[in-house]
């Protein structure tokens, strides 16, 4: 039976791009970011692919729900939450922001209509910074000042490698608490986020050596302690020491007359007796003193009155 011959056609797919529709989204309103079924999802989406890289900060590798937060503050600084995503630091399980990004948030709002300035002066610990910019439709720039002394921290070395990068740091996020707090809501720089994390740790220390003490004989007050103290009461049996029955404590001095009859001579530093002699025979004569060493007799019967 002859083979049927199929004529073969070229075969044109053509793809054909709907465009969706997206409803206008405002950054400058932080809840459409969640109201908006879209721009959430596309949040998410965000997450998503932000966790699965590896080129993102070890603290977010893994973590969608923690990488659509940074994505979600990335869209309302209309920002690359890529970009967000790499100034980022946990301490403690909070969240931190690097100074500089605070700074570029700051700077790139459509609030002002200058950009942040700084004006220096002063050496050391007393090294000022003024950080001043003009908010659109005032003529008069708003500005804050602060010292090396007032805003360092020791553990950070910075402070004193490049003490105007890290014034300047400190500065725009002070201006912007002050100025423009709608900038920064919510935010916290890595400075702050330590200075959280040392203030939990001495709340911390004092209950876990509370815990170290309470126990059977330990119990804390039923009275108020005072603010910032905590009081604990500790039941203690008081034992009175009893003095053995087998001593009787006595001062020595020279003349004395010790239980084995002889007389005491001289006393060594703790008042004891160092040098004894025996008593004058009733016939009368010279008695030489005898050796400071005592004897064990006499130190056996000395024994028991010192």
């Amino acid at each position: 039976m002859p083979e049927e011959k199929v004529d073969e056609k070229k075969i044109e797919v053509k793809t054909k791009y709907v465009p969706v529709s997206v409803e206008k989204y405002d950054p400058d309103d932080p809840v459409q970011l969640y109201m908006n079924p879209q721009m959430f999802d596309q949040l998410q989406r965000f997450g998503n692919m932000l966790a699965s890289s590896e080129l993102v900060p070890a603290h977010l590798r893994g973590q969608p729900g923690n990488c659509s937060l940074v994505a979600a503050q990335a869209f309302r600084w209309r920002m690359d939450p890529f970009n967000v995503a790499q100034a980022t630091y946990v301490v403690s399980g909070k969240l931190g922001y690097e100074g500089k990004l605070i700074a570029a948030v700051i700077n790139a709002s459509s609030k002002l209509a200058t950009t942040l300035n700084y004006e220096y002066k002063g050496e050391g610990l007393d090294r000022t910074v003024r950080v001043f910019a003009t908010l659109k439709g005032e003529d008069k720039p708003r500005e804050i000042i602060g010292t090396v002394k007032a805003w360092k921290q020791d553990r950070n070395p910075k402070w004193k490698e490049m003490p105007d990068q890290m014034l300047s740091y400190r500065g725009a996020r002070e201006w912007a608490r002050r100025h423009m707090p709608e900038a920064v809501l919510g935010v916290q720089s890595i400075d702050e986020v330590e200075e959280i994390a040392a203030v939990e740790a001495q709340k911390v220390l004092p209950e876990v050596l509370e815990g170290i003490l309470t126990s059977k004989d330990v119990k804390a007050t039923d009275d108020p302690p005072e603010r910032g103290k905590k009081v604990v009461e500790v039941e203690a049996e008081v034992v009175e020491k009893k003095p053995d029955p087998k001593k009787k404590e006595k001062k020595h001095k020279v003349g004395d007359v010790l239980p084995n009859g002889k007389i005491i001579e001289e006393l060594d530093d703790k008042g004891q007796p160092a040098v004894v002699r025996k008593p004058k025979p009733a016939t009368g004569g010279p008695v030489e003193p005898e050796h400071k060493q005592m004897s064990k007799e006499d130190e056996d019967i000395d024994g028991l009155f010192s």
